[in-house]
């Protein structure tokens, strides 16, 4: 049985988030041992599964991309909103950064950290990086090999990138001005392996973009038993009036 479905961006991350918090690694660590919380858009809906409720827009954001003149315009956020860090399926908010918390992880441990670029087929994710001092994932980098803790990276298809990371990576630090680009394994999940997570079902990429509110949007064929396909149903059917960030 199949069934085809468009997912505008938001739509995605929510979908994207239910898959993280339902990913046995990150159960694991959610039961009995240390989550961290980058901030970024898709990681704002992440936060918002674990602690039951919508966190306000641009209160855990860091380097987004926008045009030259948003619209809707941005509202500074009323509240700030500290980095969520989760030991023992207790949620702590109360200063401390992912970066410090990662110093006392332990092997199967997570982190977790969007991106801005993927390269699907060869497992492999990007990161922009602008800061001098390498950003949050320069700071945990060397710890995630050092202490064993396993990277989530929750990222959308809508980045998906026509050039190789690896490649673009290295010509980003050879006398560029701009941002470097550092490219990321871990557990990449999209909305493939969102849908996959929840439902059973397989899914598969059809097309990408739309207009008028679908730009960024994902099409995917979803093939599975009449159970699966369901569930799917079931799931697009809560997010489908998902605002826009």
């Amino acid at each position: 049985m199949k069934t085809e479905i468009v997912l505008t961006v938001s739509q995605s991350k929510r979908l994207i988030a239910q898959g993280v918090v339902n990913h046995p690694v990150v159960k694991a660590a959610f039961n009995n041992g240390n989550i961290g919380i980058c901030r970024g858009t898709t990681c704002s809906y992440v936060a918002g599964e674990f602690l039951g409720y919508s966190l306000e827009p641009f209160s855990y954001t860091t380097g987004i991309t926008l045009p030259r003149e948003p619209y809707p315009e941005i509202n500074t956020p009323k509240n700030a909103v500290h980095d969520i860090v989760i030991r023992r399926s207790e949620i702590h908010m109360d200063g401390e950064t992912v970066i410090e918390a990662a110093k006392s992880m332990n092997p199967g441990d997570v982190i977790i950290k969007g991106a801005n670029a993927l390269n699907y087929e060869k497992g492999i994710a990007g990161c922009i990086v602008g800061h001098p001092m390498g950003g949050t994932v320069g700071g945990f980098w060397g710890l995630l090999y050092g202490r064993k803790i396993r990277l989530i990276i929750p990222v959308g298809l809508e980045k998906e990138t026509a050039s190789d990371i690896q490649t673009v990576s290295n010509l980003t630090i050879e006398e560029n001005p701009g941002n470097s680009l550092m490219p990321m394994t871990g557990i990449i999940i999209t909305e493939i392996e969102a849908i996959k997570e929840l439902t059973g079902a397989d899914v598969y990429q059809m097309a990408a973009g739309g207009i008028r509110g679908a730009e960024g949007a994902v099409r995917l064929l979803v093939e599975g038993t009449h159970e699966q396909i369901k569930k799917v149903k079931n799931i697009i059917s809560d997010i489908e009036h998902e605002n826009p960030f």
